[in-house]
């Protein structure tokens, strides 16, 4: 009986390590989800990138907001865009962004 009660706590103690250390991973989305950042505006420019390795094409695209201020924000494969069609300069935006690394990824692009 001692021997069984002694797996079990050590099971239990197990369980209960790796849930303190997993948890935190698994609530990734909803940190990104306070993160976010919602940018509306005109395109002025889009700098598009090189290809890469698996077919997607990166690009750069510049928001100039109503005070003027410009923002660049980088979009990609990942990117979904509402409806579905490339940007082209002078399109009236809003774009749900996250940070990475100091700079702004595209996540939603709506045309208006």
């Amino acid at each position: 009986m001692k021997k069984l009660m002694g797996h079990s706590l050590m099971l239990f103690a197990v369980t209960f390590i790796m849930g303190v250390y997993l948890v935190p991973l698994a609530d990734r989305p909803a940190i990104a989800e306070e993160d976010s950042v919602t940018i509306s505006g005109r395109i002025t420019s889009i700098t598009y990138g090189f290809f890469t390795p698996f077919g997607n094409r990166r690009a750069e695209i510049v928001v100039q907001d109503r005070s003027g201020r410009e923002h660049v924000i980088r979009v990609g494969q990942r990117t979904a865009y509402i409806p579905h069609r490339t940007p082209t300069a002078g399109d009236r935006v809003s774009i749900v962004c996250i940070r990475q690394d100091d700079t702004l990824s595209g996540v939603t692009v709506s045309y208006k």
